[in-house]
């Protein structure tokens, strides 16, 4: 994907590309180049929720 005139260095085209090392931005005209940092996933607190997912605990009756 291309954004036109975006770079904060030269306002040139700036196209997002991905390598072994994960996606970053990439001016076309001048080269700068930036990491797009992805964030990080949602941690669930199991100790706010009525337990953890799978199989239920069977019930001695």
């Amino acid at each position: 994907m291309v954004d036109f005139k975006a770079c904060p260095r030269c306002r040139g085209d700036i196209n997002r590309n991905r390598d072994m090392y994960g996606e970053y931005l990439e001016c076309l005209q001048c080269g700068y180049t930036v990491d797009i940092v992805p964030e990080p996933k949602k941690q669930i607190d199991w100790t706010k929720t009525r337990g953890k997912p799978g199989r239920k605990k069977k019930i001695a009756a």
